[in-house]
């Protein structure tokens, strides 16, 4: 009698546990394993082939969030609960550290709770970093910077309702065509 009320307590304390994972995970905001850049005309192909920036700053995000934020390979649009759709909107890096002038990275999100939007942004970061002479380096510590942005702002997320658009109503600069085929690296 005894093996069978202590199995049953198990039971009980291991489905206590099951329910409260699947509550914490249905509290998680869910993003991409990979952030998208929004267009192949964003940052310079060699950026978008050899720097994993984007990945590191998908990482970056769920690390400081401490578990409030997971990733998925799904399809955003197709999940119920929270979501943080975030695309990549400008990037500019060029190998040469402070020589070769500002590196900067700029993304968009949108948080949704089962398919409605409650919140949205634009976050851009830039560096002048010296001694960090690839591009693709530099770029990791723009990443990172953006992912304690993104933590923040979902501390207390808003709708803005400039989101989504260029600085000041201009179109943010170009890679030129030198910088389009330099290496990242």
């Amino acid at each position: 009698m005894r093996n069978v009320v202590l199995s049953l307590a198990g039971a009980m304390i291991l489905g206590s546990a099951a329910a409260q994972s699947a509550h914490a995970a249905d509290d998680s905001i869910r993003i991409r394993e990979v952030i998208p850049y929004r267009s192949d005309s964003v940052g310079t192909a060699p950026i978008r082939e050899q720097c994993t920036w984007n990945r590191e700053l998908s990482q970056n995000i769920v690390k400081a969030s401490k578990g409030k934020v997971v990733t998925t390979d799904q399809d955003l649009a197709s999940l119920t609960g929270k979501t943080l759709d975030i695309v990549i909107t400008y990037v500019h890096a060029a190998g040469g550290g402070s020589v070769s002038g500002p590196k900067w990275g700029r993304i968009s999100g949108e948080l949704k709770e089962n398919g409605q939007l409650v919140g949205n942004f634009d976050i851009q970061r830039v560096t002048m970093r010296p001694f960090t002479f690839k591009a693709c380096s530099t770029l990791s510590l723009v990443a990172d910077a953006l992912a304690d942005d993104v933590v923040s702002w979902l501390k207390n997320p808003g709708i803005d309702a400039n989101a989504g658009k260029a600085p000041d109503g201009e179109a943010a600069p170009q890679a030129s065509a030198v910088e389009q085929n330099a290496s990242a690296k």
